[in-house]
């Protein structure tokens, strides 16, 4: 059954779980019903991906990466030099102590952290460039809004690899440049 005021499908217990319509004609917090199309809008098909982090594996392999590959330019670039740096320090410390195999724990560990909350940082970096372009732009909105994501999500596979491949080359450049040097100890 479709929902009468978002055309989503309604679940089967007569609720939608987008908007919140109720099949009695109630809305379930309509504030949240507001944000959830807001951001809808946006993302058009492709909301339950990131909304309900179904490309949580992609998101976990490039790491802070993919947040580069979304135009998130100033906060991917801050997360890529913060993990860069821890994941230096825990390699550094895990192999002044002869411990390496504690190395591939972390990678694992911190790719499922990035799988976890990549897509919670883009979409509350969305959230917050939508208010500013609705401010903007609050005559054409709903349509603009629409074609901004498509333009904004051309070559997002050819970004992932992209990225994710100079990414993956300077991380690996920085551990053997480490590891030379913490051998010497």
């Amino acid at each position: 059954m479709k929902c009468p005021n978002c055309g989503m499908n309604m679940s089967k217990k007569g609720y939608c779980m987008y908007c919140g319509y109720m099949n009695n004609g109630v809305m379930i917090d309509t504030k949240k019903a507001e944000h959830a199309t807001f951001l809808e809008l946006y993302f058009g098909e492709h909301y339950d991906k990131y909304i309900r982090n179904q490309n949580w594996f992609i998101s976990g392999i490039l790491g802070p990466t993919y947040l580069l590959c979304h135009k998130q330019y100033l906060v991917g670039l801050l997360l890529i030099f913060l993990d860069t740096l821890l994941s230096l320090f825990v390699i550094t410390i895990n192999t002044a102590l002869r411990a390496t195999s504690f190395n591939i724990i972390y990678w694992f560990m911190n790719r499922v952290l990035w799988a976890t909350i990549n897509n919670m940082i883009y979409t509350k970096l969305v959230e917050k460039k939508l208010l500013r372009y609705q401010e903007k732009h609050p005559e054409d909105f709903d349509f603009s809004v629409q074609e901004l994501y498509k333009k904004e999500e051309r070559f997002t596979i050819l970004k992932y690899v992209c990225f994710g491949l100079l990414f993956m080359i300077i991380y690996w450049f920085l551990q053997n440049i480490l590891y030379y040097y913490v051998s010497f100890i």
